[in-house]
């Protein structure tokens, strides 16, 4: 399946706003809190390439969001992206403890950004591929036994 949305999350309009713009050649999802990203995130689990996170939100911050998304074993198909300003080492540790495929620091270069999420979710795809082309070796190899 051919997944091209992205899911931006974030309380501040702006953010989400630029955020969308630097990837109008994709779907985007947006929502301003964690709570309302894990609704979005169910509605389009099959067509999200990706998951651009804030840490700092109300009703539920973007630890909560990822927590959900390890607890539902999403995390290891969807790259997910902390963007936020809180880069000390003990939110960097719990990110990457929890598995986002990176963090980027607030204030950000949009340039780079778009590079290097682009990057992580073709490597993501990749790996979607070669899965399934595994996984089909795998039926084939059982059929015959």
């Amino acid at each position: 399946m051919y997944r091209n949305t992205l899911l931006i999350v974030d309380d501040f309009e702006f953010n989400r706003l630029m955020l969308s713009d630097t990837f109008s050649d994709r779907a985007v999802v947006e929502a301003e809190n964690g709570e309302r990203a894990i609704e979005e995130f169910e509605r389009y689990k099959d067509k999200l390439c990706a998951v651009l996170l804030d840490i700092m939100m109300p009703v539920m911050d973007g630890f909560g969001v990822l927590e959900y998304l390890v607890e539902h074993n999403y995390i290891e198909d969807i790259p997910v992206f902390i963007i936020s300003a809180d880069t000390s080492d003990k939110s960097l540790s719990r990110a990457y403890d929890l598995g986002a495929a990176d963090v980027i620091a607030k204030p950000f270069n949009i340039r780079f950004v778009r590079r290097r999420i682009n990057n992580i979710i073709e490597l993501y795809d990749q790996r979607r591929q070669l899965k399934s082309i595994v996984d089909e070796q795998n039926r084939i190899i059982e059929n015959r036994n």
